[in-house]
């Protein structure tokens, strides 16, 4: 038999896949059902429905303060998720549990500062004028300085998770794997995203910003994180088996993510 290569993925493609797949299914599920559902709730609005990207909340009795920390509190899960995330990385003492947990992280931190970016360039997503920024005085300001926490933040998430992907991949080829791990996880959130958009029976350009907007752009530094991973003494040699009831488990949570919330549930 030939020895395995340094080179080869230390996980099965089909692991990483579904890792990243319930991490993103999770992910744009809390944030807009705890997050937006919960805060709606709490500042006396009325939750309307509920997709994969869009929570529906009747403002109309709410104070405008009251409108912003609902459109914040989607980012705000996202936050969570991410440090809860980083906490798994560093407390696992499995393979499987670090890479889960760099996923978790990578996906809900690039998410959190690109939504702030978007928002700034773009005027849309959560943090618009039609969300956290609506009534301030002077809007301009507020998007220069979105767009510069954005920037940065992103920058420190994007080489934080290198750092922590450097701690989980092993041997010589460590950048190849980073980026394979990346692109995989990368690409299955466009799919996911993709899938979802369509089931709702989206026109084109609401089914391009879910797919391409939400899931290929906001993560796009996942691509970038083979330039950053170093080779590291504290990573495990360890290699995975196939996880056969976790893949199950993301084949279950993405058709229930796309057929249910996909085209939403009125509440």
């Amino acid at each position: 038999m030939t020895p395995r290569s340094s080179t080869d993925p230390r996980a099965p493609l089909a692991d990483v896949v579904a890792l990243a797949a319930l991490a993103w299914v999770a992910a744009a599920t809390l944030h807009e059902g705890m997050g937006h559902g919960l805060a709606c709730t709490a500042m006396g609005g009325d939750p309307t429905n509920w997709s994969t990207f869009h929570f529906g909340c009747n403002q109309e009795a709410m104070p405008l303060w009251g409108g912003r920390i609902v459109a914040a509190a989607g980012t705000a899960v996202n936050v969570i998720l991410a440090a809860l995330g980083w906490l798994v990385w560093r407390g696992s003492g499995s393979l499987r549990g670090r890479l889960a947990g760099w996923i978790v992280f990578a996906l809900n931190g690039l998410t959190t500062f690109g939504y702030l970016v978007f928002s700034a360039v773009f005027g849309i997503g959560d943090w618009n004028g039609r969300g956290v920024m609506a009534g301030v005085t002077d809007p301009g300001l507020v998007r220069v300085a979105l767009a510069v926490v954005g920037i940065a933040g992103y920058y420190a998430v994007v080489r934080l998770a290198a750092g922590m992907l450097s701690r989980v991949l092993n041997g010589e080829g460590v950048a190849a794997q980073a980026r394979r791990c990346a692109v995989i996880v990368w690409m299955t959130t466009g799919v996911i995203s993709l899938a979802a958009a369509l089931a709702a029976g989206s026109d084109w350009r609401s089914t391009i910003g879910a797919s391409i907007g939400v899931a290929l752009g906001g993560n796009a530094g996942l691509l970038s994180m083979g330039r950053f991973v170093k080779p590291t003494a504290a990573a495990s040699a360890t290699t995975l088996s196939p996880s056969w009831l976790l893949r199950v488990a993301a084949i279950v949570g993405t058709v229930a993510f796309v057929a249910i919330l996909g085209p939403g549930i009125a509440l």
